[in-house]
């Protein structure tokens, strides 16, 4: 699951990156939107769908962290690729549904910001579901994984702070013990830094939605433009950072890069070089 749930949060990066950021971008220098209604609706059900993913599949590499950790032999025979593989489908097949209600209340409205202006935003039947809205996403999509991690970095400390060295077992037996617990310990590490990372990119959309919604006394200003603006690059940092993390933390995400793009990392025949020396000797000569 580890390198599945890489995959999956990394094709969650380059979909945000593909259709959110760009009419993002464009949004804030000119300070309305010009792409129609159907990218109104399109771009923000994508964004949507792509943080439910990676919220899952964070929840999801969590709670297989806390499985291996705590059956570490039912693990060999139960994770396998088949299962990781009906997980990540469930997963993004569960948050096209979930994200459902963002395609249907996204909507062209039209305002004042410097003169009559059209924006593409949330329109929501009542305040009440508006704030639904906002708890929905503050708790599942943003408390959760990190809460999850939480819970499972402390039982995983736990299990092998338990752990106690049985005089009977022979020194491999020690050894594999010893390798199975660093194993844990740094695949719990690759995912509590992953869920930090989204944690902080992530905190001042969610806490800056909380507010506009539940306070009564906050109004639309240039200030709080400003805010969302850094808030959202805050959010797409976390798109840029991801990839790095991927390739230097696990060495199987990188095998598996490799083996998807193997034109990339193929070695240059050594045909010329030897053609060159076998030439210069036999100037020399």
């Amino acid at each position: 699951m580890p390198l599945r749930g890489c995959r999956n949060l990394a094709l969650t990066d380059i979909l945000s990156l593909l259709v959110s950021v760009p009419f993002t971008a464009s949004l804030y220098p000119l300070q309305r939107w010009i792409f129609g209604e159907f990218l109104c609706k399109f771009g923000n059900y994508i964004q949507q769908v792509s943080m439910q993913v990676t919220s899952v599949t964070l929840l999801a590499m969590n709670m297989d962290r806390w499985y291996m950790a705590t059956f570490p032999l039912e693990t060999l025979h139960q994770r396998s690729t088949c299962v990781a593989g009906v997980i990540v489908c469930s997963i993004w097949l569960g948050s096209f549904l979930i994200s459902t209600p963002v395609l249907v209340y996204t909507h062209l409205q039209q305002g004042y910001w410097d003169g009559p202006q059209q924006f593409c935003t949330h329109t929501f039947p009542t305040k009440y579901h508006e704030q639904v809205f906002i708890l929905y996403n503050f708790f599942m999509v943003y408390l959760l994984p990190m809460t999850s991690n939480l819970l499972c970095y402390t039982t995983i400390l736990f299990q092998i702070g338990r752990a106690r060295e049985d005089p009977n077992d022979s020194v491999e037996v020690q050894q594999l013990k010893e390798r199975l617990d660093a194993l844990r310990l740094k695949l719990t590490r690759m995912v509590s830094l992953l869920v930090l990372l989204y944690t902080i990119c992530w905190g001042p959309t969610h806490f800056l939605s909380l507010l506009q919604g539940f306070s009564p006394h906050v109004q639309f200003s240039y200030c709080l433009y400003r805010l969302k603006i850094w808030a959202r690059c805050m959010s797409y940092i976390s798109f840029s950072v991801n990839p790095i993390l991927y390739a230097f933390l696990g060495k199987n995400f990188q095998k598996s890069f490799k083996k998807e793009l193997p034109f990339l990392f193929k070695k240059r025949p050594a045909i010329r070089a030897r053609n060159s020396v076998h030439m210069e000797m036999q100037v020399v000569q």
